[in-house]
């Protein structure tokens, strides 16, 4: 706002006020398409048990290293009933790992939908490669039941 005029005209602020919302940075094209992607998907899932998040290596204090964030890996450790799921997320590679060991398939789901599946060696590990861009949560379908985490920003 350059002047007061708008103090005593009521059109003059309108354009003021027009002028000053005009002004806000928009919201980037990427930002709306995912979050209307994970939108979409919100309740594909209902009759799945959730896996509780345990531990994220973002924010433990003991895994603040100088250097490069890029090449950082973030790990997470989830946990249900009777199963727990560990993945390690380091240049678009998610190795993980099923607790107690068993068969499973592994999903990453994107925000576009089921991107990857691959199933469990005899210890329950895996390796997903090139996994997608943007929002993802990995789902778990053991002979027993299916789980899946929240949504993870990578």
């Amino acid at each position: 706002m350059t002047s007061f005029d708008w103090m005593d005209d009521d059109d003059a602020m309108m354009l003021e006020l027009k002028a000053a919302v005009a002004e806000a940075d928009a919201v980037p094209e990427r930002l709306l398409r995912d979050a209307k992607a994970a939108f979409a998907w919100r309740t594909v899932d209902q009759e799945l048990e959730r896996l509780t998040l345990e531990s994220d290596s973002l924010f433990d204090d003991l895994a603040l290293v100088r250097g490069d964030e890029d090449t950082a890996s973030r790990v997470l450790s989830f946990e249900g009933s009777g199963i727990g799921l560990e993945i390690e997320i380091n240049d678009r590679v998610v190795v993980g790992q099923v607790f107690p060991m068993r068969a499973a398939l592994i999903t990453i789901v994107g925000a576009a939908g089921p991107s990857i599946e691959t199933r469990t060696d005899d210890l329950g590990c895996f390796v997903v490669d090139r996994i997608p861009n943007g929002p993802l949560r990995v789902r778990c379908d053991t002979q027993e039941s299916s789980f899946i985490t929240d949504w993870l920003a990578t």
